[in-house]
């Protein structure tokens, strides 16, 4: 380094340095050839470029701040800068926090001490399948919609989790057989069973029931949890496709079947199901051991927009305790039939992995497009039947469909 003197116009002396470039080669070399200062060096920019990958990381999957989300505003609000979007799980036009809701499963028991259930009009997906002694049982897929009451909830099964796995759910449940729990831990699942965490659950002993039916919890007590758990907010599952209902006074809402009642026989009268097709809604009305299926905060009758009754094959298990259940193939491929808009539609399911959400297909390989709102999916074994009755459009000009 060497002083370096200069005069100004005005006669003014000025100093400074000026570092020659081989002196700065020279004293970068004696650096590094120093081993203590070259390592701390080398620490230096690795922590850095950690830290620079870790924040990049979560931008990117953190759902609010990621700028790649193909969830773009679709329509804009009757109201002046109201936008609204469509929801992942279930298609429904409502706002950007509602609409990118990550997936929460809730398993919810159906024993006849249990009814009515809480909060299943409110979930965007139902699954319904059998658990053991005949009696069904119901995981609730919640989104787009908060609900303070859920329940009673009760215990996993390994076929749940594996539909759970397919939206990468957070998982409630009130433990399990042995084989599903296995399955959560090798699996890594988001879980929030409630023999780990008490908090987002509580008994309700107001009626006279069994304790085990008495398990209560809320989406938003659920949903504090897995933020305190660290669990991930990504929507990184596959989404369904969603369309309009037909519009009012159109030819498409002039066709809509008069009526249509879709009977499910599972196991026995008190399982037993049936939907009614409503026109004036366009959706389903559910009834179970022949009584309307309702709510039981709000005493709405539950009413999906889309229903799917499933084939799936099953086999007798046991567990490593000796605990006796059924296992389901849930991987591969099977029948399903598909009621939209008062159609009946003979098509198939595919679920590629655990890991893969079921597709659903017509019978020319078309991915079905669902209606907006409540999907509705009714698992049955091959032995189980099922049958429908359709009253058609009797196609009068005065026919016609107010939609939701």
């Amino acid at each position: 380094m060497d002083l370096d003197i200069k005069i100004d116009e005005a006669g003014t002396e000025k100093r400074g340095f000026k570092i020659r470039l081989a002196d700065l080669k020279r004293r970068i070399n004696e650096f590094f050839k120093n081993p203590k200062k070259r390592l701390s060096f080398i620490i230096v920019v690795g922590v850095v470029l950690i830290a620079l990958f870790a924040l990049g990381f979560y931008f990117l999957t953190h759902e609010k701040y990621n700028i790649f989300s193909d969830n773009d505003p679709l329509i804009d609000g009757e109201e002046e800068g109201e936008t609204l979007y469509e929801a992942v799980l279930d298609g429904v036009m409502t706002d950007s926090d509602s609409a990118n809701k990550h997936p929460l499963a809730i398993m919810i028991e159906n024993h006849t001490q249990a009814r009515p259930q809480a909060g299943l009009i409110k979930a965007s997906v139902v699954y319904e399948a059998m658990a053991e002694g005949g009696i069904t049982r119901f995981m609730g897929i919640f989104g787009t919609n908060d609900v303070e009451v859920v329940g009673p909830v009760r215990s996993a099964r390994p076929y749940y989790v594996d539909w759970a796995e397919g939206y990468n759910a957070y998982y409630a449940h009130v433990g399990g057989n042995a084989t599903a729990l296995d399955q959560i831990k090798a699996d890594s699942v988001l879980d929030l069973n409630q023999f780990s965490y008490t908090a987002p659950y509580w008994r309700d002993r107001s009626s006279d029931v069994s304790s085990e039916h008495t398990m209560f919890t809320s989406t938003s007590k659920l949903r504090i949890q897995a933020n305190e758990n660290g669990y991930s907010t990504a929507n990184n599952f596959t989404r369904y496709k969603f369309k309009d209902d037909p519009e009012k006074g159109s030819e498409a809402a002039k066709t809509l079947p008069q009526a249509q009642k879709i009977t499910v026989d599972i196991s026995s009268y008190n399982y037993n199901i049936y939907f009614e097709y409503d026109r004036d809604s366009n959706s389903y009305k559910r009834f179970m051991a022949s009584k309307a299926h309702n709510d039981r905060t709000s005493g709405g009758q539950i009413t999906p927009k889309n229903i799917v009754v499933m084939t799936v094959n099953r086999s007798p298990h046991t567990t490593r305790i000796n605990e006796n259940g059924w296992l389901m193939d849930t991987i591969g491929t099977g029948k399903a039939t598909i009621f939209i808009d008062g159609k009946e539609i003979t098509g198939s399911w595919k679920k590629n992995s655990k890991s893969d959400r079921e597709i659903f297909y017509d019978q020319d390989g078309k991915e079905i497009i669902f209606n907006r709102g409540q999907l509705w999916i009714t698992v049955i074994p091959p032995d189980s039947s099922f049958s429908t009755e359709t009253t058609p459009s009797t196609n009068l000009e005065t026919d016609t469909f107010e939609a939701e």
